[in-house]
């Protein structure tokens, strides 16, 4: 009976630096860098997963409203830069994107209003991705899951297509009068 608890404390000691949610590398079937931003999201829906540098690239797309080319490390110190994500995350281009980064990007990007949770663990960064999407579920961008959680490809499109309706509200972007077919563009 001892050996069995002491078989059963090393398992836990083992697992609890590791954290919960292990990494999930992912091998993209295409390189999405060959795609625009509009077949970017039509690949990223078909997807079983999406991987960070996908997600940083669309959300980057999406903040900016145009392309952002460049390397995953220069998406990820841009997304950095205005603290839409964490450097002691230590997010790697091929890992899987999990529900809690893509919520704390969006979170960020779109300037979601903070609960009393978020506004406190900002100086810490403990529970930063789990009140992220927290609040994201509340004002309908993401649906209910768990912050390791990996989503598919059609979740990651479907927030970032609720995502752009909440910047459309808050006037992010100008309005144009289309008049003619040539005021569309090409």
């Amino acid at each position: 009976m001892k050996t069995v608890i002491a078989v059963m404390g090393l398992a836990v000691l083992s697992v609890g630096p590791a954290g919960c949610a292990p990494r999930v590398a992912i091998t993209p079937k295409m390189d999405h860098n060959q795609l625009d931003s509009l077949a970017l999201l039509h690949y990223m829906a078909g997807q079983p997963a999406v991987t960070n540098d996908e997600a940083c690239r669309a959300v980057l797309v999406l903040v900016d409203g145009a392309e952002t080319p460049g390397t995953f490390d220069a998406r990820r110190q841009a997304l950095e830069t205005r603290g839409m994500v964490r450097g002691e995350w230590n997010l790697q281009a091929s890992d899987a994107v999990d529900r809690g980064t893509l919520a704390y990007m969006i979170f960020k990007g779109c300037g979601v209003r903070q609960g009393m949770n978020t506004w406190l663990s900002q100086g810490t960064g403990l529970g930063d991705r789990r009140y992220a999407l927290r609040r994201c579920i509340q004002e309908d961008i993401m649906p209910y899951g768990l912050p390791y959680q990996i989503p598919t490809g059609g979740e990651v499109v479907r927030a970032l297509s609720r995502a752009d309706d909440v910047l459309a509200k808050k006037g992010a972007y100008e309005d144009k009068v289309i008049s003619s077919p040539a005021d569309v563009g090409p």
